[in-house]
């Protein structure tokens, strides 16, 4: 399920917090194809938030990530880590490249527990 409005008490495994809502979107269509259940708020209402029964993390950008951290007690996947700059794009395509592959192996990792944050 990927909502854009006010967080419901049913379950998520994964929340999306960016302002950009069209990557939100495409963030949790990716992550929705691979059967998990996301839900997408802009950062403004990351005060609102509650943690979800089974949540497992949060996708944010690197801006957010002392916010998320201080307000939510989940692991934080950064997803501005995944952007690369592309050589070629002079010529062809996007001066920028989301690997998406990379992106979904970080997000089981963490949520399998390989690669959790340590505790501080």
């Amino acid at each position: 399920m990927l909502a854009n409005h006010a967080p419901s008490p049913s379950q998520t495994d994964v929340l999306i917090c960016l302002d950009n809502q069209q990557v939100a979107s495409r963030i949790g269509a990716v992550l929705s194809q691979q059967g998990l259940t996301v839900q997408a708020i802009p950062t403004t209402g990351l005060q609102e938030w509650f943690e979800p029964n089974g949540c497992q993390l949060v996708i944010t950008h690197t801006a957010m990530i002392g916010l998320v951290r201080n307000r939510l007690n989940l692991p934080v996947v950064n997803v501005e880590t995944f952007i690369f700059d592309r050589p070629g794009h002079v010529t062809e395509g996007a001066a920028r490249q989301f690997d998406g592959d990379a992106f979904v192996k970080r997000v089981f990792a963490v949520m399998n527990g390989t690669q959790r944050r340590a505790a501080e």
